[in-house]
């Protein structure tokens, strides 16, 4: 039986540790999301997608019953208030998510579409003027959907030309309806 020198024997261990260590410090597995990955920039994409929705959605209900009911509707839009400042502090949060795992022109365009949505004003008498208002949060938000997508990659680049062709057919198609 021969025995191993301590030195030998200690450097043998502390090779296979840091060996051990480097494999498992590379293990990711699958289907977990990290930090600035496709699936975490979906999610907070997605996230502040749906905040803006509701928040716009409350909004304009809010204001066009304010506007149509005047003073009668002061009670039921004073109960709402609790909910509409709910709604605001997720699009505030879901706008915090984006600034965490997204590119930054994707956190530009998400800062346009909360500004937009935020100068709603739900006190605006003129029926006109509010839709200006409801057409810029409409444009915040599809601009908002293009970056998101590019950012993604879920548009097609210029070595698809296919797929190019295949788009750009189906938009003339929507485009002549």
């Amino acid at each position: 039986m021969t025995f191993i020198p301590p030195g030998v024997a200690a450097a043998g261990i502390k090779a296979t540790g840091s060996l051990a260590s480097a494999l498992i410090g590379r293990y990711r597995p699958t289907g977990v999301p990290r930090l600035g990955s496709n699936e975490d920039r979906v999610e907070a994409y997605r996230r502040l997608l749906n905040a803006s929705a509701r928040s716009f959605g409350h909004a304009y209900q809010f204001a066009h019953l304010r506007r149509e009911a005047g003073r009668a509707a002061h009670k039921v839009l004073l109960g709402q208030l609790p909910q509409a400042w709910e709604l605001s502090s997720e699009l505030i949060g879901a706008l915090q998510g984006v600034r965490l795992c997204g590119s930054v022109h994707v956190i530009d365009a998400a800062e346009t579409l909360v500004a937009a949505t935020g100068d709603l004003d739900l006190n605006e008498k003129s029926a006109d003027c509010f839709q200006r208002q409801v057409e810029a949060v409409v444009a915040a938000r599809d601009a908002f959907l293009d970056v998101c997508r590019d950012d993604l990659a879920y548009t097609a680049r210029w070595w698809q030309g296919r797929r190019r062709i295949k788009e750009r057919r189906f938009l003339l198609e929507q485009a002549g309806r």
